[in-house]
């Protein structure tokens, strides 16, 4: 029960003997000028009245209660009852009561005031009233007769109160939190049992859903349950622990902090469980068809995956808090403002990461394509969160942020579905018609002779009559399975052409001028120039 150590105490910290945590300062000058709470009012009154008792001095304490005459010699017993009752059956908050000595009289009253209800016999509730008494030490406020009078029927109607008689001496004593040792072992003892029962539940559990998941063919039912089983047995501990413990007759603050614990832990152990189902899921869509499929899914779904974690985490530390009596809005607000402050130290970091999702969804590559980004060449070699590693033709690495990424244009060569083959061939001008005939239609059947060729577009025209050449276009695609096949299939293609155009008696033009001398007879004598480049 170590979270006992981290629950809040308020108003009640005299009924429990803890320190007064210091109240939150106020804008106003009223709210800043301290309390003074008079010894005499009924504030004063109910605070020295726990702290007697807390220390054990039940006859001074009992000073605080209007005790009749035929009662009197049981004035420490009754005063160690009402002790009882109120730890276990009234949450006191001492900031709402009187700090004047003439008390609350807003109601009416100017003689009582009301400390709070506890249920008596059929549901009913039964007031719990100060009255001011005057006795040899002066006029204070003490609990009234009428409420003295129902002590012994409020402590009969304990849970605990059969036990009670029953016990040494040795286990009444009060131990941390004003809780008995009886009660400190019994809950050790709750404890132990709700761990063996979850174990036992779970196992049995476990072996009926084996049971019928074996009758089906998939596997992912099967890892389901595997991977269910420690979720399971902390939410069986959740709630079992709850009606164990509430036998024990703990203490208003004990048991609603026990309380607050079971619903923490049965809450824990449901996003645990939703934890571990996204994780089954993750693996099963990894390890199956439609991700070998989708090799972009190999980056997307971790992303995503750890996405969904981070939020279900969040959301349960929220809740589980939240049982705890802590504030959800002002965590959130607390979180707004630290949100605001991450995003902008990192707002690059998630501009990248959202990069790597962009890039995912759209398929724009995978690991091992050839690209072109901007006058970058090179190989995908891994496609991370925050970056892309290219490694170039100078076998170089070059990690590219995605975010970046995402807003260049790339070129993907592992995408295309064959490669192209796209040459401006030049021949002399003294190139026949006749011979550009058969230099045309011999290339195209040269082309038809490879294998890979795709046949649905071959281009060998005359397009042009340029400067110093006449220009044949060729134009064909290869279905080849690579790159380096391709360079392969264009070697082979390159020399045949060469060798066509020389065959028919014809050449590959180079640039060239003609220079025309003019003499004085009136010839002109055409003088060649070495061949230069125009």
């Amino acid at each position: 029960m170590a979270v006992l150590l981290l629950w809040p105490a308020h108003g009640i910290a005299a009924q429990f003997g803890l320190p007064k945590p210091a109240a939150p300062e106020s804008t106003t000058d009223s709210a800043r000028s301290p309390i003074v709470v008079s010894p005499a009012s009924p504030r004063a009154a109910v605070s020295a009245f726990f702290d007697l008792s807390r220390q054990g001095s039940y006859e001074e304490a009992a000073l605080y209660l209007e005790v009749p005459s035929a009662l009197q010699s049981r004035r420490a017993e009754l005063a160690r009852r009402l002790r009882e009752v109120l730890d276990q059956r009234l949450w006191v908050d001492l900031e709402r009561l009187s700090p004047v000595a003439e008390g609350d009289t807003s109601d009416g009253d100017v003689r009582r005031d009301r400390v709070g209800e506890i249920a008596g016999a059929g549901g009913v509730s039964q007031p719990v009233m100060l009255r001011a008494v005057r006795d040899s030490s002066g006029r204070h406020w003490a609990f009234d007769a009428a409420t003295v009078a129902r002590i012994d029927a409020w402590y009969d109607a304990l849970p605990d109160a059969w036990v009670r008689g029953r016990l040494p001496a040795a286990l009444l004593r009060e131990g941390p939190f004003n809780l008995y040792l009886w009660q400190w072992l019994g809950m050790l003892l709750a404890l132990a049992v709700s761990l063996v029962l979850a174990a036992v539940l779970a196992l049995a559990a476990r072996w009926l859903l084996g049971q019928l998941t074996a009758r089906t063919s998939s596997e992912w039912d099967d890892l389901m349950v595997q991977r269910l089983r420690g979720p399971f047995r902390l939410w069986l501990v959740g709630v079992l622990a709850s009606p164990l413990f509430g036998v024990l007759g703990l203490n208003v603050r004990a048991s609603s902090i026990v309380a607050a614990t079971g619903r923490g832990i049965v809450i824990a152990a449901i996003f645990w469980a939703v934890l571990r189902v996204i994780t089954v899921v993750q693996d099963h869509l990894l390890t199956g068809a439609w991700a070998t499929n989708q090799p972009q899914a190999r980056t997307l779904i971790p992303l995503l995956a750890r996405i969904l974690r981070v939020t279900v985490g969040v959301l349960a530390l929220l809740v589980v808090l939240s049982q705890f009596g802590y504030s959800v809005s002002a965590l959130l607000a607390g979180v707004g403002i630290g949100g605001v402050a991450l995003a902008l130290a990192s707002q690059k970091t998630v501009e990248h990461m959202f990069g790597s999702v962009s890039l995912a969804a759209d398929k724009v590559f995978r690991v091992g394509d050839y690209v072109r980004i901007g006058d970058l060449e090179g190989t995908v070699e891994r496609i991370g969160l925050r970056s892309t590693s290219i490694r170039t033709l100078a076998r170089t690495i070059v990690r590219i942020p995605n975010g970046r990424l995402a807003e260049e244009r790339i070129e993907s060569f592992g995408e295309r579905d064959r490669f192209f083959f796209g040459h401006d061939i030049g021949v002399t001008y003294d190139t026949t018609t006749a011979q550009l005939r058969q230099i045309v239609d011999a290339i195209t059947a040269r082309l038809h002779e490879e294998p890979t060729l795709w046949t649905e577009t071959v281009i060998v025209r005359t397009v042009a009559f340029a400067d110093s050449a006449i220009t044949l276009r060729v134009r064909a695609w290869f279905e080849v399975p690579d790159f380096a096949a391709f360079l392969a299939v264009q070697h082979e293609l390159l020399l045949s052409i060469r060798e066509i155009v020389e065959t028919q008696g014809s050449s590959i033009a180079f640039p060239s001028r003609t220079v025309y001398h003019v003499y004085p007879g009136g010839e002109d004598t055409p003088a060649h120039l070495p061949p230069h480049a125009d």
